[in-house]
């Protein structure tokens, strides 16, 4: 069994939106960050991962980071991100990848070349998904203090 994981850590506070930890590691390859959601947000993602085969919403993801207003489009963008989550089918044998991108944060006046990432993908199957979808739902509720996806060895 290998060390391979991605491990939700939460922390809500009483205006519905949390905190998410994020670590993960792959291999010698590993990150942690953090980012701002709002409940239902993560609620909608916990909930996508349950679909079979996988939608959009599961692809697409959870992006959270430092939003800003942009005066020129009266609209709010993601100016920096500090963690997104997706996962999506990589063949046709169900098995499936989830990949977390990390960051950390900057202030504007830092260089962007000083913003530390990392990329790692977990090779992973529907049944290893149900269970940290269970499992984020129940860090959701306050019912658990972690969620974590295991890597599946059949894929």
């Amino acid at each position: 069994m290998s060390d391979d994981k991605l491990l939700l850590t939460l922390f809500p506070d009483e205006a519905g939106s949390a905190e998410l930890q994020v670590s993960v590691r792959s291999g010698a390859f590993s990150g942690q960050g953090s980012a701002w959601f709002g409940l239902a947000q993560l609620r909608a993602f916990a909930s996508a991962l349950t679909a079979f085969p996988l939608g959009e919403e599961a692809r697409r993801g959870l992006v959270g980071g430092a939003w800003s207003f942009h005066e020129a489009d009266k609209a709010y963008k993601l100016d920096q991100v500090f963690v997104a989550i997706s996962a999506y089918p990589i063949n046709t044998r169900g098995s499936l990848g989830v990949q977390a991108r990390l960051a950390t944060r900057t202030d504007r006046a830092e260089r962007p070349e000083s913003v530390n990432t990392a990329a790692v993908e977990l090779k992973t199957t529907y049944s290893a998904l149900a269970r940290f979808s269970e499992q984020f739902a129940l860090l959701l509720d306050g019912k658990a203090q972690e969620a974590v996806l295991l890597t599946d060895d059949t894929t």
